[in-house]
Order: C-alpha cells, then structure tokens, then sequence
C-alpha cells in the first residue's frame, strides 16, 4: 500500500522560526509529498517528524485538524483514483495557502491531509482506513474509489465512530439494506444508481422501448445497478427480459447469444473500464442498431479513447461536469462547476472528469463540518461534531455533483436527480449534452 503525506500546516514555518531563535538546529522545509516507489520505507521518519510538527502548530494556533483520504490510484479503477488523488492534493495546497480551517471562535487550525492507495482492492482499503483512524488518528476520512472498496471500509469507519464520505456509488453504501436505516457515520458524494435509472427509464419511455436487457459487471457496482434499474423499469412497465453478470476485466461473452434472443429492444450496461466497452464491443456482433445505455462509471476520458470506433453514438447518465462547456450560466451550478474545473487544470495540468468532481465535493463537505468545531475538542468530540454538522450546515449547496441538503435519514442529500446527473450522447469522439427534444434522433 503506497501512502501520501501532505502536511497542510503554514503555520510550521513559525514553529522553525521560533525553534532558530532558541539556537536549535533547523530542519530543512519539506516538499510536498510525492508519490515514489520507497514509500513504505519513508513512513518511520514521517510518522516520528509528525508529532513535533504538531506540537508547534498547536503552540501557534489551533488544534491541527487531519483528513485521511483512500483512493483507488493504482490497479483497475485507477482511472477514478488518479484524479481524486490529484483533487485531494489540490485542496491540500489550498488549504495550506489559506492557512489551514477557521473556527466560529475565530481560531484557525492547519489541516493535515493524508492519502493512501487502495490499489482498487477491498481488503487494501479496509486496512487503510483502520491506519487512518487508529493509527494517524484522522478527524474524517474520505474514501473509496468505487462501491465495492467503499464497503469494505463501512464497518471500520461504523465502529470508530468516524465519518467516512464515500466516493462510490452503491445506495447500499450509506442505507443498510436489511434494516432500511441510514447508516449514521456513512455518507457519500456521487449520485445513486435509482438515479440513473430514472434517465434512463425517461429515456426508453421517450423512445418507445419496453423490454430492456441488462450486462452488468460481477461487483457491488454493477449488481447495484441491476437492483435499482430492475425496481425503475417495473415501475413505469418496462419489462426486464435477461440479465446477466461479466468480470469486469472479461473480453468474451457468451452471453450475447441469449441477449440476442430475448427480444430486448434496448441493453443498459453496468461496468467500470474496461469492461463497459468490452461489453459493447460484443453486443455490437450480434446487435449493431441496439440502443446502449451506460451507467455513471464511464463517465471519463478514458471510455472515449479505449475504442473509439465502438463506443461512438453511446449514451450514458453523467455529471454535469462533464459537459460544463455547454451549461446555460443561469444553471445553479454552473458558478461552482466552472471554478472547480479551472482549479483542477491549473493544478494538474489536465482537464477534470467526474470523479474528481467526487472528491471535491466530499473534501467541501468535511471542511464545513472543520469550520463549525470549536477549538479544544478532544479527538473524539471533533468527530461527532464533525458528523453533526454535516446534517446541519450542508443545506441547498451547490456542489459540482448535485445541490446538496443532508439529513439524518438522507446522507447524499439530492433531492432531484436532474441536478446530479444529465444524458450525455458520445458523438465525433467527445461526451455531447444530449437534450430531452433530441432523443431518439
């Protein structure tokens, strides 16, 4: 497991002041950390420089605040982690020019930020989220590239009374699906797939489709998708005549003969990359002039370039990120989408996508509840109150992700679907704004 440290502290470069000034040998700045292949053998000296430093920072001002964040940056959802990790390293950095969170007593804390690597495994994320809390001792954590490593860490972050803002999908992820109830320390920033399947319903209605099939790859992910869509479709009548699980890594597909020969007039796909266009791949041999719908997992640059040929004329459900160029200003959310995307290039030197935007969102999110902690709380004040205030002050906020209002019994908080997500339509190589008039044509 790689692990990233970036300490978010300006305030230590008066604790080296004050330690020059007491004739003690002054240690060098430190650079941001990068990610290198010797992390591992690093960690001992960053975990005993880290309680100096904070003894400083709390001689100089408040309490240090930590975030602890895990993200899938290498192994098969990488290309969801890679972003998200750049997005956590670009608020790292804004916080420490800002000087860290300002309290309502007006005490301002350094916020360390530290970030682990999944490696796009449940059991990998499981064991960073325990470091995290137990051992880095972190305020909040925000984590878990896609469901399946979300869930993983459900139960840790559960028993530590910790909040986890989950980056991955799964509804099951913040509801237990056995009792109903929402799970009290779990909340999440990307829209659910009953979402999802909302645009899509509204689409297949539009179009005159009433039997669907559905692929979907063999994780929490994709079985999510299945479960919200098959519930959506039997509401408004249309019939779901197969489905079907693939691996998400698979490049066969035997089923596509029973696809084929289930009469379904249109098949929605529930996959990551790569196995979304493997999957259509296929479908294509057998029915060309099918309609495809794809879940929110390909929403990135990556589904445009793997075979463009393929997934040319696709339609997906996605962020409005994604298509932010071509947003009427009067849209809520236009303001914050814009400043997000033009902070994430001039950080990263790339375009966003919209697993960045997750990332964002939760990290706002755990500053807000930051902000509203009186000082001198012990660690575990910090996060119940933390917890609390999410409930509390995330109220009509315009993230890049929907507009937001959490409640006790609600920890995503999306009152209307059409603000989380949009239909988009691959048209010349590029993610296009697909609107309502322009179905079917």
């Amino acid at each position: 497991m790689r692990r990233f440290v970036l300490l978010v502290s300006t305030l230590l470069i008066l604790a080296l002041a004050l330690t020059a000034c007491a004739q003690q040998p002054a240690a060098p700045a430190e650079e941001p950390a990068q990610e290198a292949p010797a992390a591992e053998e690093a960690q001992p000296a960053q975990e005993e420089a880290a309680p100096a430093q904070e003894a400083a920072a709390e001689e100089a001002g408040g309490t240090p605040y930590k975030i602890g964040v895990v993200v899938a940056a290498t192994g098969g959802a990488s290309s969801l982690g890679v972003q998200e990790r750049e997005t956590a390293e670009m608020v790292a950095q804004q916080l420490a020019d800002a000087g860290g969170v300002t309290g309502p007593d007006g005490v301002t804390h350094p916020v360390e930020v530290v970030i682990m690597d999944s490696e796009s495994n449940p059991d990998t994320a499981a064991a960073a989220i325990n470091r995290l809390i137990n051992e880095d001792q972190v305020d909040a954590v925000l984590g878990g590239s896609t469901s399946g490593n979300s869930l993983a860490m459900v139960p840790i972050a559960t028993e530590n009374e910790t909040v986890l803002v989950s980056m991955g999908s799964a509804g099951v992820i913040i509801r237990d699906p056995e009792t109903g109830e929402t799970r009290k320390w779990i909340f999440k920033t990307p829209h659910v797939n009953s979402q999802v399947a909302q645009w899509h319903k509204d689409y297949l209605k539009a179009i005159g489709v009433s039997k669907v099939c559905y692929l979907y790859e063999n994780t929490g992910y994709g079985q999510d998708v299945l479960r919200n869509g098959q519930a959506i479709m039997e509401e408004a009548g249309i019939e779901v005549v197969f489905a079907d699980a693939f691996e998400r890594s698979d490049t066969e597909f035997p089923q596509m003969t029973s696809v084929e020969g289930s009469g379904c007039e249109a098949v929605v796909i529930g996959s990551l990359m790569p196995g979304a266009v493997n999957a259509m791949a296929a479908l294509q041999d057998y029915m060309p002039d099918v309609p495809v719908l794809h879940s929110g997992g390909i929403c990135n640059e990556a589904f445009l370039t793997l075979e463009p040929d393929v997934v040319e004329g696709a339609i997906a459900t996605c962020p409005k990120l994604l298509v932010a160029d071509q947003l009427p200003e009067s849209d809520p959310q236009y303001d914050v989408i814009h400043q997000f995307m033009a902070d994430y290039e001039a950080f990263t030197g790339k375009k966003a996508d919209s697993f960045a935007d997750h990332a964002w969102d939760g990290l706002q999110w755990l500053i807000i509840g930051m902000e509203n902690l009186p000082d001198g709380l012990a660690l575990a004040e910090r996060r119940a109150m933390i917890r609390d205030n999410l409930e509390t002050y995330v109220k009509e906020w315009p993230g890049t992700g929907g507009i937001f209002t959490l409640e006790p019994d609600d920890h995503l908080g999306v009152k209307d679907y059409t603000t989380a997500l949009t239909l988009v339509r691959v048209e010349d190589g590029a993610f296009k704004f697909y609107p309502q008039e322009a179905w079917g044509q």
